[in-house]
């Protein structure tokens, strides 16, 4: 039998790769890392060592892979906002902290960025969702318990956070885009913002 009968799907010839989902997000990140958020599937399977079919199978369309890989983002970001929020109680220096930490994890992965948040209307709106979705959990908390510490409704946490995160990611499209305004002096702003509108503040 020749070995391009033989070959399981998925393995390039003479090859021993273990493609699983994993592999293909990693290879989806150094493609669109390298190539841009304009970065099609067809360039993710070459990376990846795969056929375009195989690429489906693992991960789906393009607005599964950029669900996928906002989840990633998202990880990031929770880590770093968490540290960011760490022991904090509410404060606005804490709050700019969060923001700052939010938009230099966006700076850091800028590409991965604006490809969860693009591709078609449908896929956009999807993207922001999810990564909001799954990126507000430190802020909502903290929100909770600085809400429960003056004796005010935990219960509007969340929706708080939602809107917060979302904002930030509306920032964070503007300023990947300008140049001379630092992470800091944004979140500065920002923060002024968002805590003079924060009833019960210290």
């Amino acid at each position: 039998m020749s070995e391009s009968i033989s070959r399981r799907p998925g393995r390039p010839l003479g090859g021993q790769l273990v493609v699983d989902r994993e592999h293909v997000l990693d290879a989806a990140e150094r493609v669109i890392r390298r190539d841009g958020a304009g970065s099609s599937l067809e360039a993710v399977a070459v990376e990846a060592g795969v056929t375009k079919p195989i690429v489906y199978d693992r991960v789906g369309g393009r607005a599964d892979l950029a669900d996928a890989l906002a989840e990633r983002l998202a990880d990031r970001m929770v880590l770093a906002t968490r540290t960011a929020l760490a022991g904090e109680t509410l404060s606005q220096t804490g709050l700019t902290r969060f923001i700052e930490a939010n938009l230099r994890t966006v700076a850091d992965h800028r590409e991965l960025f604006l490809y969860v948040t693009g591709g078609s209307t449908e896929q956009t709106a999807l993207g922001r969702l999810s990564l909001a979705g799954m990126s507000t959990q430190p802020l909502a908390k903290t929100l909770a318990v600085w809400r429960s510490g003056i004796q005010q409704d935990p219960g509007v946490a969340e929706a708080w956070a939602f809107g917060i995160v979302g904002m930030l990611q509306m920032v964070s499209q503007w300023w990947i885009t300008q140049e001379g305004l630092s992470a800091a002096e944004v979140a500065g702003q920002i923060s002024e913002l968002l805590w003079n509108g924060l009833p019960g503040r210290a």
